[in-house]
């Protein structure tokens, strides 16, 4: 009778840690924010601000070029801009993209190359500590990779810079009447509530520009962007409660045995 008693108890107890562990992994999936990549980009860039060429390449892929119109590049693409605004002025290229003017400018063996002009988008995001902002991206050039002037695809984020790359690494094959291309590559930056910046309501910007001439185009083209959030808290404390019932468990089985 003991025994029948102690395994009815079992079977209950691990049909409890069932419902534990299932409900802990429901919880635990995290509900994940695509704000480009899933639904199409074109035509109203729900949600983003959008200033100098943007455009859509795709259904799932967003443009930025630093090409002002078709007498840009000419006899070397098939890059027509549309418009790319100019930098060094106010709510030029810097500011749109919450710097300082001038802080896109860059010095290479003792030479000035200043921002000249590109494309901006904005928005702002919603973020507690531990969410992760992840995309897609390539840097697209006419510049020549070895010799060319160094066009900057960039990031801010609550106003702080975060270079992606300049055209010296686009050394493949382009696209989208591009001569170069850096090939897609992935930008993750995970949120931890520390340091000067503050959580909730972040101001993101993605851009490039043109640094030392507005003759040679370069874009950034960008892909599956979104806002993945950290799991609850109370999915690890049912994950920990379900460990601590089995380890209780396999000890009373022991236990039994013995």
């Amino acid at each position: 009778m003991p025994r029948l008693s102690t395994s009815l108890i079992t079977l209950a107890t691990w049909a409890a840690l069932s419902a534990t562990a299932q409900a802990s992994v429901t919880i635990s999936l995290p509900t994940e924010s695509t704000l480009i990549g899933v639904q199409p980009v074109s035509p109203a860039f729900a949600g983003w601000s959008t200033a100098g060429d943007v455009s859509a390449l795709d259904e799932h892929t967003l443009l930025l070029t630093t090409a002002y119109d078709a007498t840009d590049d000419a006899g070397t693409s098939a890059v027509v801009g549309s418009g790319a605004i100019a930098a060094q002025q106010p709510r030029g290229v810097e500011e749109l993209a919450g710097l300082a003017i001038g802080a896109l400018d860059t010095t290479i063996d003792g030479v000035l190359h200043q921002a000249q002009e590109g494309s901006v988008i904005s928005r702002t995001l919603w973020v507690s500590a531990g969410d992760t902002l992840s995309f897609r991206w390539q840097l697209l050039s006419n510049e020549d990779p070895l010799s060319g002037l160094p066009d900057l695809a960039f990031v801010t984020l609550g106003g702080q810079l975060i270079e992606l790359g300049s055209a010296s690494i686009a050394d493949q094959p382009g696209s989208a009447g591009f001569q170069h291309g850096s090939g897609w590559m992935t930008f993750t930056h995970t949120f931890t509530g520390t340091g000067s910046l503050a959580l909730n309501n972040i101001e993101l910007a993605l851009g490039v520009v043109d640094r030392g001439d507005t003759s040679t185009s370069s874009a950034l083209a960008i892909q599956g962007l979104a806002v993945t959030p950290v799991p609850e808290p109370t999915t690890w404390g049912l994950m920990a409660s379900g460990l601590m019932v089995c380890g209780g468990l396999a000890a009373a089985r022991r236990r039994a045995r013995s």
